[in-house]
């Protein structure tokens, strides 16, 4: 998420200074969307093949332990690990839509970024979003219901509406998770663009405007796991926003292989859950949970 804006670097500045004022803005406006309390949406990206193992250790966890939880797969990684992603899907999980190509290349034994979509041709996009879909289609056997942008910081969003949004649409696919802990604060834990519903992740409960994933807390690029500080800030983040009675959404993605040996990670989520704190995945918090954002 490199290229920010001046102005933002500037509010991210700001709510570092007094992030409990910003913090308690997002939970006001949650209320006016429906929201009575706190919610887990937990999703996972899984941009490289290490992520398919890593998911399977970590799903068994969550199904043991009861939370709910959300997967964005690019086709090509469906299609790499199919039997992983189906066991996955079978015993719950839901799956969004997360375009076909490769988001990742290796390259001198390092992952790097690939398939930006400010960089290419309208239909080109169009292509991608497409397949990913029929992708999940064939190889999960139903439908995504939502999608998420590769590296969806980088996206503008003239790109998020007027060219994906109307072929999600058309697709049948019902809401988007691609956009930054900046419109989380500005517009609340579901806002709405001409109608549909997106999903801002959030940020740390110290840096509101700065998201918190696992990415950003690598210890190396070649390594690719979360130093110790990940954790910290997962559970700073989930015991301040409870004390400070904050509503929403705890929305949160990491890649698996990021944190599968982090048990930190882990023990933050029974923290959630032993504080009452319901887990759910995008579809239900629009079926289910009070407002669903549609205030």
């Amino acid at each position: 998420m490199n290229n920010i804006p001046l102005t933002i670097k500037i509010i991210d500045r700001l709510g570092r200074i007094i992030p409990r004022f910003f913090w308690t803005r997002y939970s006001n406006l949650a209320r006016t969307q429906g929201f009575d309390k706190l919610y887990l949406l937990l999703s996972f990206d899984c941009d490289t093949p290490a992520d398919a193992d890593a998911s399977a250790r970590i799903d068994e966890w969550l199904v043991n332990n009861g939370i709910q939880r959300s997967y964005a797969v690019p086709g090509t990684m469906l299609e790499t690990n199919p039997d992983i992603y189906k066991k996955i899907h079978d015993t719950g999980a839901e799956f969004l839509n997360h375009g076909y190509l490769p988001h990742t290349q290796l390259m001198d034994g390092v992952y790097r970024s690939t398939t930006f979509y400010e960089q290419m041709a309208s239909v080109d996009v169009v292509s991608d979003v497409r397949k990913g879909h029929e992708t999940v289609v064939r190889v999960l056997g139903i439908p995504p219901a939502g999608f998420r942008a590769p590296h969806f910081g980088m996206v503008s969003q003239k790109i998020k509406t007027d060219v994906i949004q109307p072929v999600l649409r058309e697709l049948g696919e019902v809401y988007s998770s691609q956009s930054t802990p900046y419109d989380a604060i500005k517009h609340g834990p579901v806002w709405r663009v001409n109608g549909w519903p997106e999903f801002p992740v959030i940020g740390s409960a110290n840096a509101p405007f700065s998201v918190l994933d696992s990415f950003t807390y690598l210890e190396n690029l070649a390594v690719r796991k979360v130093s110790p500080r990940f954790s910290q800030a997962f559970r700073e983040t989930a015991e301040s926003l409870i004390n400070w009675e904050i509503n929403g959404l705890l929305n949160f993605y990491v890649d698996p292989s990021h944190v599968v040996d982090d048990p930190g990670i882990l023990e933050t989520l029974v923290f959630l859950k032993e504080q009452g704190i319901q887990s759910l995945t995008y579809t239900q918090v629009l079926e289910r949970a009070p407002g669903g954002g549609k205030k």
